[in-house]
């Protein structure tokens, strides 16, 4: 099933499959992180870019 997500820096919608994101919320749990949210590509590749 998909629902409708928006990336939490720049306000853009995606469509994303329910059990990718619950899988990312139990892998936060595994690792003792933090899950903070949805970022979409073009926002997490600026976040990361080494440049």
């Amino acid at each position: 099933m998909d629902i409708k997500i928006e990336c939490k820096n720049c306000d853009h919608v995606a469509t994303v499959d329910v059990n990718g994101l619950i899988k990312s919320m139990h892998d936060s749990i595994d690792n003792d992180s933090i899950y903070a949210g949805f970022l979409c590509k073009k926002c997490a590749d600026e976040l990361f870019d080494e440049d």
